[in-house]
């Protein structure tokens, strides 16, 4: 039984259970929000239903369960229904303390889920970066709701390529102890992308704690994953990427991570079948598309390969890498020109490119057949960081004992 059947099992249990309790006592309030919580988180909408419309006919805490039915329709990610509600109750008058924050967030998680993240950082950007993330001393936890708040804010960003001010956000809340650290896993897996692994490893290590690989945020884990491709433990790297994916299964980051590890290992079908598996949930992140390039290559799929590369171009014509990798599938294609093109505009945009040179020594004649290629390979790109951390040179794994070239 896998760990999600093993909680649905469980959860229908339990809900089993409080039906039974809420058979004696059908108006206990308590009995009812735990049902109704309960039903959402196994999917049992019918039964969620129920119990959502017993708290309301109720009386008791109107506008908690007017929240609560706007949950109800954002577990079944019907965001119209919930907007209609959530709308509505924006122009509460003196809401309780804490109100707010929850309708705040439930309505900028809408703006996020919807890819609107520009809309989303606007709407929490007044409460978020304008004032302290807490109201809470400096030696308390965050409340529930601004924990909520912080890692909301940091997706957003996140996704909206925001990284230098999501990352100077992050270090200023951290500097006031205020970083939740849920919010500082989400964090992590920013500044990999960022390139400061330092706080990459600070702020996953701290989300990552004492819990369970399984109960883990899934950002640390994909984080910890790419820092363990930076120090070339494709094991370690899998293991952590298997375990974000057993939270969440479509989580594109990770099987890139994941497709990486492979990549590392030699792993070629399982590079593949990764990266695509993660471009069909990210398909605008380049640097996937080369890892499937790269991985397309060693294959002998140069079509294929080139495609690749043409869709990392496509997302953003100025990337060095994107061009020099292009130029060595081109050159590999005997198309001489095209290549020559996109070598040297990699190297006009990055004198240092490694692939624009790579490409240029396939056009030279400096390599001459496939064991050739993967020393040059080894030798050029030795050193530089490849994408989600690790060293290019890894990208070409040499074949297992190879064998020596002998002259004639």
């Amino acid at each position: 039984m896998t760990n999600s059947t093993a909680f649905l099992a469980a959860a229908r249990q339990r809900l089993d259970r409080l039906d039974g309790f809420l058979r004696q006592d059908p108006s206990n309030n308590a009995l009812l929000i735990d049902a109704f919580e309960t039903a959402l988180s196994c999917g049992e909408w019918a039964r969620a239903r129920l119990r959502l419309e017993q708290g309301q006919a109720l009386d008791n805490e109107p506008l908690a369960w007017r929240l609560r039915e706007g949950d109800f329709w954002l577990a079944q990610q019907r965001y119209e229904e919930a907007l209609g509600v959530l709308e509505t109750l924006s122009k509460t008058p003196n809401p309780p303390p804490g109100f707010a924050e929850v309708l705040l967030h439930n309505l900028a998680f809408i703006d996020l889920k919807r890819g609107r993240y520009q809309d989303c950082i606007a709407r929490l950007a007044p409460l978020v970066e304008a004032a302290p993330v807490s109201s809470d001393s400096a030696d308390l936890q965050p409340t529930v709701a601004t924990r909520a708040l912080q890692q909301l804010w940091l997706r957003a960003l996140h996704h909206d390529a925001q990284l230098t001010r999501a990352m100077t956000w992050a270090k200023d809340a951290e500097a006031r102890r205020e970083l939740d650290t849920g919010a500082a896993g989400v964090a992590s897996l920013i500044a990999i992308d960022a390139s400061d692994l330092a706080s990459a490893h600070r702020w996953s290590a701290a989300s990552l704690g004492d819990s369970a690989p399984d109960e883990a945020p899934a950002e640390a884990l994909v984080a910890q994953a790419s820092l363990a491709l930076a120090s070339r433990d494709a094991v370690r790297a899998a293991a952590l990427a298997d375990a974000a994916l057993r939270r969440h299964p479509d989580d594109g980051r990770a099987w890139s991570t994941r497709g990486f590890a492979a990549l590392l290992a030699g792993d070629l079908a399982g590079a593949t079948a990764a990266f695509e598996r993660a471009l069909s949930n990210m398909a605008a992140h380049i640097g996937t598309w080369h890892g499937l390039a790269w991985t397309q290559i060693q294959q002998g799929n140069l079509p294929a390969a080139r495609t690749s590369f043409e869709a990392a171009l496509a997302l953003d014509r100025n990337f060095a890498e994107s061009h020099g990798g292009l130029a060595v599938v081109l050159a590999m294609q005997q198309l001489r020109q095209e290549a020559e093109e996109h070598a040297a505009m990699a190297l006009r945009l990055d004198k240092n490119n490694v692939s624009g040179r790579y490409a240029n020594a396939l056009l030279s004649g400096e390599v001459k057949d496939a064991n050739d290629l993967q020393r040059l390979a080894r030798r050029l790109l030795g050193g530089r960081t490849s994408p989600l951390g690790g060293d290019m040179a890894d990208l070409f794994r040499a074949t297992e004992q190879e064998p020596e070239r002998k002259d004639t």
